[in-house]
């Protein structure tokens, strides 16, 4: 999966377009490992959405098979 693969992946998810793709700190993510969380296993970090809504997300694999998903919106 690739940085596109998965803003795709999240627009479908959150149900709008995924513009900015960013690490948990706010940096732009260059490459996947920049968004891996080691526990639980799987991926983390924050959006910007076109429609101007900034949100955490988190996406991690449980039982082997199946990927969980969640967001919340982000207070700075």
């Amino acid at each position: 999966m690739t940085i596109d693969d998965l803003k795709r992946d999240l627009s479908d998810r959150l149900g709008a377009r995924v513009e900015a793709l960013l690490t948990r700190d706010g940096e732009p993510a260059q490459e996947m490992t920049d968004l891996y969380q080691p526990s639980p296993a799987g991926f983390a970090g924050r959006v910007i959405c076109r429609d101007g809504r900034r949100l955490t997300w988190e996406l991690w694999l449980e039982d082997e098979e199946t990927w969980n998903f969640q967001s919340s919106p982000l207070t700075d």
